[in-house]
């Protein structure tokens, strides 16, 4: 496939799966670079571009401060979904509240009274609490650099983080789903996330040459997202997202995929393994809006990818597996990861031990 553009400057090739960046030169002349990663070519690109890196200085407006801190150090140290998503709070948020508010007037008060503004205009206590901590970093960064005597975040009080209910179906109810979804595209998308765990960019971006089904093992080690409506194909967030995948004692995702195989256009390793019926790879948001509109046609209970990924969490919860095991299934980087984010779950598992204790030692 043909060098494609993903923004001005900036192109890649997926059969050398290197990225180009196009660097002006003196006079008319310009010289391209080649990169790896998408976060190293995006760095590149704004170090380019941006003709002055200065800092602004102790007298510059808190926007100003932002705008330099999203340029210098968050997009040179960050994941490109982590840029977009600090874009969209700074630029959608904090910018027309707080933008022209001069960087060393900031005071607690301040800050505090923007954070209830957003809570009281309807955004949830956890998506604020993302203000708090981005505001927290970059004011902590003014303060090292000697632009404010202290962070003022010091002194105020964050909001407070409201544990998050996940949706996951039972057994039962994935048996159903799984009847529902035989012989479409979406079979392969869901029985992944349900057998597997598998998240959805995991599936997304997942190519035959991760799939080796003679030794019943798929390697998880490459994750396709989108950002700001563009595809990005990168390395997993953490070290502990990089695993193997033991196959052979699911027989039915076994076959699927055998079929999968066999009805390939191409013998290209580098293909994606879940295809639309034109031979192109759906994108992310395509997949989520697929089960969505299955979901709803078929009157089951609300449920998405992720959903499923928790429906494996529960399932293998249910059949004792060790929380570690369940950890390591799902690649957190550790098992108070898992243990947080499953909490309901591992507590009416310790309900059901003292229960069976109380029951075992009752005169």
């Amino acid at each position: 496939m043909a060098r494609k553009s993903l923004q001005k400057n900036l192109s890649y090739d997926d059969e050398r799966r290197l990225y180009y960046v196009t660097l002006p030169g003196s006079g008319r002349r310009r010289h391209t670079k080649t990169f790896r990663s998408y976060e190293e070519a995006l760095r590149m690109l704004n170090e380019g571009v941006v003709s002055s890196s200065v800092c602004p200085g102790a007298f510059c407006s808190l926007g100003q401060w932002l705008e330099w801190w999203l340029r210098e150090d968050v997009s040179a140290n960050r994941a490109a979904s982590t840029l977009y998503a600090y874009q969209n709070i700074v630029r959608t948020h904090i910018l027309p509240v707080l933008g022209t508010v001069p960087l060393r007037s900031l005071n607690p008060l301040t800050i505090q009274n923007y954070l209830s503004q957003k809570l009281t205009e309807g955004l949830s206590p956890n998506t604020v609490l993302k203000h708090y901590t981005l505001l927290f970093t970059v004011l902590r960064k003014a303060a090292a650099l000697r632009l404010l005597p202290e962070n003022p975040m010091e002194q105020v009080v964050s909001p407070r983080r409201i544990a998050p209910r996940y949706t996951f179906y039972s057994p039962e109810q994935l048996r159903i789903l799984f009847c529902v979804v035989e012989g479409s595209l979406m079979e392969l998308p869901v029985k992944l996330a349900a057998y597997l765990g598998l998240r959805r960019s995991e599936i997304a971006g997942l190519r035959w040459r991760c799939v080796d089904l003679s030794a019943g093992i798929i390697v998880i080690q490459e994750v396709r997202t989108e950002v700001g409506g563009r595809e990005v194909v990168k390395l997993p967030k953490t070290q502990s997202s990089i695993r193997r995948l033991g196959i052979s004692g699911s027989p039915e995702l076994v076959s699927l995929l055998q079929r999968a195989l066999e009805q390939r256009r191409s013998t290209d390793p580098e293909e994606y393994v879940v295809l639309k019926t034109d031979g192109t790879p759906p994108t992310p948001n395509y997949l989520t809006e697929a089960l969505l509109h299955i979901v709803r046609e078929n009157h089951l209970p609300p449920i998405t990818l992720h959903g499923l990924r928790h429906s494996f969490a529960s399932v293998a919860n249910s059949q004792g597996i060790p929380m570690y095991d369940i950890s390591k299934a799902l690649g957190h980087s550790s098992i108070s990861v898992t243990s947080n984010i499953y909490t309901h779950l591992f507590d009416e598992t310790e309900s059901r031990t003292l229960q069976a204790v109380a029951q075992a030692i009752r005169p």
